[in-house]
């Protein structure tokens, strides 16, 4: 993939060097002049529309305009003092917008199904169906049995590893006739006694494993260890990270071309 997409890194580096020059010179301002165009108040338009849907106060179009000029203002003067220089956040954002800007000036055509194909089949792990599990669940609520809960779970464990009936407290989760997902097993757990269920071995009583609800005991029954996705099954992710793969490569060819312009030396 790489080689047949860097070429169009070298390519699209002397247009984008030379859509910057320009714009450098085009936006060159004559003296202290300062034109405001129909595009800008716009801008500052959208902006107050955006502000008043999230509910914040916002001022009138004036104030506004007037707030954006004063910035515009501001952000002149500090240019010419040099302001901008070896400041670490302003060289990261500035970085940042050139990425995009490469970025922009590399169209990505839509993939092919040959290439899905071979992206699915290079990354296999990153496209599996969900991992779902079937087991046995007994539950001591904090709620109800206090400071208790864990000591009982605890003598309940002894009672199970003896093939003997217990008593434990109701559960909306139930799962010994079908099989759950790992995201259904997260909301109703909680993350950490999700993930100590699933790492549970088959056919064994875990130890007594405690959430923000109290305190289960887990027996897996069966685990579906999910199995690679077709095309189809992976649908938009498989295309949007393949999209963003290529464009990544065409990136990293451009930022090469780039450096290549550079005499760079390293001085004591």
């Amino acid at each position: 993939m790489k080689q047949s997409f860097a070429w169009v890194g070298f390519v699209c580096v002397a247009l984008v060097i030379g859509l910057l020059e320009w714009k450098a010179q085009a936006a060159k301002p004559e003296g202290n002049e300062l034109i405001v165009s129909q595009a800008q108040r716009d801008f500052v338009r959208q902006q107050l529309a955006q502000t008043a849907d999230l509910g914040a106060p916002t001022p009138n179009f004036d104030e506004a305009m007037a707030h954006y000029v004063e910035e515009e203002i501001l952000y002149r003067e500090a240019i010419k003092l040099g302001l901008e220089k070896d400041d670490l956040i302003v060289k990261r954002r500035v970085v940042q917008k050139m990425r995009f800007l490469l970025e922009d000036m590399t169209p990505i055509a839509p993939p092919t199904d040959e290439q899905l194909d071979a992206w699915l089949a290079q990354n296999q792990s990153s496209y599996m169906t969900e991992q779902t599990i079937r087991f046995e669940h007994h539950f001591f609520s904090r709620g109800k049995r206090g400071d208790e809960a864990l000591f009982q779970a605890r003598i309940a464990r002894q009672v199970l590893l003896n093939d003997q009936a217990i008593q434990s407290d109701p559960f909306p989760l139930r799962a010994n006739d079908v099989h759950v997902s790992k995201q259904r097993t997260d909301k109703e757990l909680g993350l950490a006694a999700s993930q100590a269920l699933f790492d549970a071995p088959p056919g064994q009583w875990t130890e007594a494993i405690q959430s923000g609800l109290g305190v289960h005991l887990f027996k897996v029954l069966e685990r579906n260890q999910g199995r690679p996705m077709t095309r189809e099954e992976a649908g938009a992710a498989l295309r949007a990270d393949l999209m963003a793969a290529q464009r990544e490569e065409v990136t990293r060819a451009s930022i090469a071309a780039l450096k290549a312009t550079y005499n760079i030396e390293s001085r004591p």
